[in-house]
C-alpha cells in the first residue's frame, strides 16, 4: 500500500461484539481474520434494485457483479453512517436514511486473499443516476427482483459470494 493511508477495520466475533482493531490486509489475507462490514441494497422508485459491476482493479472478485454498496464500518461508525458515507463514495448519490434489515457471517476464498466478515445488509431508496467512481466500478444496472432470481440462478459464477448470502436471505419470505 505504497503511498496510501493504513485502513483499520474493526475486528468482531460472530456476533458482533468488539475484538480490535487490524489492517485491511491483515484481515483479508489467507483466511482472514473476522471484521465488521455491510452491504446495500439501494432501490429506485420502481423497486428495481441498482447492481454494480465491481472494478478490474478491485483485488477481489473483479469484474463480478455485485449488489448496490459494499464496504467496511470504521470504529465508533454506526453500520448506517458506513453505508451512506460509502454509497457517496461509490456512486456519488446521497441516501437520506439506511435501514438495517439482517446480518450474517460468511466465509469466501479467493486465491490468497478471503473475505471473512460479520455482515449487516441495509436498504434504502435513491433518485436520481449513480455516477460511478471508476476505481470502484466499471458499470451499473437496474434490475426487479424477479430478474435477478432468474439471473442469479442461471448465472451464479458472476455475482460476488456476500451478494447471493444477502440475497437468499433477504427474499425468503420472513
Amino acid at each position: 500500500m505504497s503511498g496510501q493511508q493504513v485502513e483499520w477495520l474493526v475486528l468482531v466475533d460472530d456476533h458482533d461484539n468488539e475484538l480490535g482493531l487490524d489492517t485491511r490486509e491483515n484481515c483479508h489475507k489467507g483466511t482472514g481474520r473476522r471484521h465488521r462490514a455491510f452491504v446495500v441494497f439501494l432501490f429506485d422508485k420502481d423497486g428495481r434494485m441498482l447492481l454494480q459491476r465491481r472494478s478490474l482493479k478491485k483485488k477481489l472478485w473483479p469484474a463480478f457483479w455485485d449488489l448496490s454498496v459494499t464496504s467496511h464500518v470504521y470504529k465508533s461508525e454506526t453500520y448506517e453512517a458506513a453505508g451512506i458515507r460509502r454509497t457517496m463514495q461509490e456512486l456519488n448519490l446521497k441516501v437520506k436514511s439506511l435501514e438495517r434489515k439482517l446480518d450474517y457471517t460468511y466465509f469466501a476464498k479467493f486465491g490468497d486473499y478471503c473475505e471473512n466478515e460479520f455482515c449487516v445488509l441495509l436498504t434504502g431508496d435513491i433518485d436520481g443516476a449513480p455516477a460511478p467512481n471508476p476505481d470502484e466500478i466499471m458499470e451499473t444496472r437496474f434490475m426487479t427482483m424477479d430478474e435477478l432470481a432468474k439471473d442469479m440462478a442461471k448465472n451464479p459464477g458472476s455475482y460476488t459470494p456476500w451478494f447471493k448470502i444477502a440475497f437468499e436471505m433477504y427474499a425468503k419470505p420472513r
